[in-house]
This record gives structure tokens, sequence and C-alpha cells, in this order.
């Protein structure tokens, strides 16, 4: 039984996801498949939560013009969507070129960028067990200020602060150190390997763990194919086993992992405990194309 809901507050985007069938052919035409499906870190994540049954609130900003229809498609889903309106900016848009094994992002963030903090209702803090927001705000759209006094309006209505790093190639555009200074104010950082070297300066994955430990309460960082570590701050880092499986297509499995393992923590879980069910619910996620739950391009 779930008693508070989930608030995740970031991007709501248009993804234009290309499967091209053989190597990219410069200059000349590739024969693809391309698809179009609603996207975004926050609204993957609010949508696998849905999907889950976890009470979702999700709050992003995009152009006047597709408010209802992507409001109309979180509340198909069964989350309860909050959408600014923005009169000047385009919906953010994501062009992704789908490899074997890797993924090429081309962004264009649009309304993403106006997303205004100080908006987001105490309403919804005080009914959240989980506030969860991303990097991609804080690269544009939050001041560090910004972020501070989110998280505290939401720590001091007593939910927990998840947070997901977003972008090594944002991350280095915005500078790690001053990317690092969000961190105090975080409960569980998830980032993926990629992300936790970058941030940690370390190689090694039990070593990035223990630095970012530094910066934050708990860190659970997850690495494809590999195992999923988790450790609090004082504690022993825990290895989360992952299933072998081949991926169609592994776009939004990472915002399927922190669904999850969000969905695992309103429940009562452990931190582990949740890891498992966030690595489950990545499992589904990576056997179709599209970052959203399945029958959610459909809709």
């Amino acid at each position: 039984m779930i008693g508070r809901r989930a608030l995740v507050v970031g991007d709501v985007i248009d993804d234009i996801i290309v499967v091209p069938e053989g190597p990219i052919r410069p200059d000349t035409d590739t024969t693809a498949s391309i698809t179009r499906h609603p996207g975004g870190s926050a609204g993957n994540t609010a949508a696998w939560l849905a999907w889950l049954g976890t009470p979702v609130d999700v709050v992003g900003r995009v152009a006047a013009g597709d408010v209802e229809r992507h409001a109309a498609v979180f509340r198909a889903l069964g989350a309860t969507p909050h959408l600014q309106a923005d009169a000047h900016r385009p919906t953010g848009t994501i062009v992704i070129v789908v490899g074997e094994e890797t993924r090429t992002m081309l962004t264009d963030r649009g309304a993403n960028a106006g997303l205004d903090a100080g908006a987001i209702d105490d309403a919804l803090l005080r009914g959240a067990g989980v506030l969860h927001l991303t990097g991609y705000s804080l690269f544009d759209a939050f001041s560090l200020d910004d972020l501070a006094a989110l998280t505290a309006r939401a720590r001091a209505a007593g939910a927990t602060v998840t947070f997901d790093p977003g972008s090594t190639g944002f991350i280095a555009d915005y500078g790690v150190e001053r990317f690092r200074q969000a961190l105090s104010h975080i409960d569980v950082l998830l980032p993926n390997l990629d992300e936790g070297r970058l941030l940690s300066g370390c190689d090694d994955r039990a070593a990035v763990v223990d630095a970012l430990l530094e910066y934050c309460l708990a860190v659970v960082l997850t690495g494809g194919r590999d195992s999923v570590l988790v450790a609090r701050r004082g504690d022993a880092v825990v290895e989360v086993p992952v299933a072998a499986q081949r991926a169609v297509d592994p776009t939004g499995a990472g915002d399927a992992f922190t669904a999850g393992l969000i969905d695992a923590l309103l429940r009562g879980s452990t931190l582990v405990d949740a890891a498992g069910a966030g690595v489950r619910c990545a499992g589904v996620a990576v056997m179709q194309a599209g970052g959203r739950p399945p029958g959610a391009a459909d809709r």
C-alpha cells in the first residue's frame, strides 16, 4: 500500500527515434525506422510510475499549444499532469539515433529551459513521499538557489529527494565542480557509470560510489549490463545483480529503473530492494522501442 505520491519534476519532450537498418552512410540514404513518441526523462519516469500503479504527479513545461496533447497522454497513463505553458518556446525535441549498443541524442531543450521551480504548489510537495528531479533542469531552468529552495520545501514536507544527473555532455558544459554543489541537496543520487565517473573523478565503480557519498546521503550506481551498486553514507556497498538480456532499444531504461526504485521506496522497501525493483522495470523497458511503457506510444 502506497500512502504518499511520487512527484516528478523536469523534462517533457517529443522524441524522434531513429533505428537505422545498417551502418549510417554519409552523404547518401540509409533505410531506417523512424517513430515519434512523447518523452523526456521526467515524463518517462512519471509514465513508468503510473504503469506500476504508483500515484504520481508530473510537473513540466511545454509549448502553450501542446499542453493539452501532453496532458492527455499523462492522464491516459494514470499520471496527474501539472504542465506550465510556454507562449514563446516550442516543446523540447530530441532526435535519438539508436545503435546496437549506443544512442546518439540531438537535443533542442525548447520550453524545458523555462521550467519555473517557484511555481510548484506547496500542496504537491505535502502529498509527495518522493520528489524526483533530473540534472536537465539544472542545466538551464533552475539555478542552484532554485534547487536548494525546492528541495528544502520537499524535505520539510517529509519527502525523500532523488536525483538523476542526466547527461555527461551537459554536465561537462555546465561544469563538474559547479554541478557537485547541487548534490548536497540530494538524498539519493542515481547516476549511470559514465556520469558517476565524471562527477567523482574515479574509474573503479566502488571508488565512484565512495567518492559520491561525500556529496550526498546515498548513491545507486547503474552500469547497463553490469550489476547495480547501492550504498548509504557510512554503510558498505551492496551489489544488486542484473540479468543478461538482449536490448531492443535502451532509450528510457534509466527512467524505468528510477520509476521502479521510487515505486518500491514508496511501498516501504529498503534502498537495496528498491534497486532490484528498478532493475526489473528497466528490463521491461529495453525490450521495446521508445522510452515509455508498453502501449504508451499508442495513446
